[in-house]
């Protein structure tokens, strides 16, 4: 098991708390723990993400 402890959010609209991905047949996931100020577009567009 893991524990990450997240600070508390000041201006951040959107948080981005982990991914999760697919390396060959085993998947792995990393804490990732950071705020973007813009809205859920702003940070999937950031991805490659079209949002209409």
């Amino acid at each position: 098991m893991a524990q990450a402890t997240l600070g508390a959010a000041t201006s951040e609209r959107t948080l981005l708390l982990a991914e999760a991905c697919r390396r060959g047949p085993r998947w792995c996931f990393r804490a990732v723990g950071q705020g973007y100020d813009h809205g859920r577009e702003t940070l999937v567009r950031g991805y490659g993400v079209d949002v209409e």
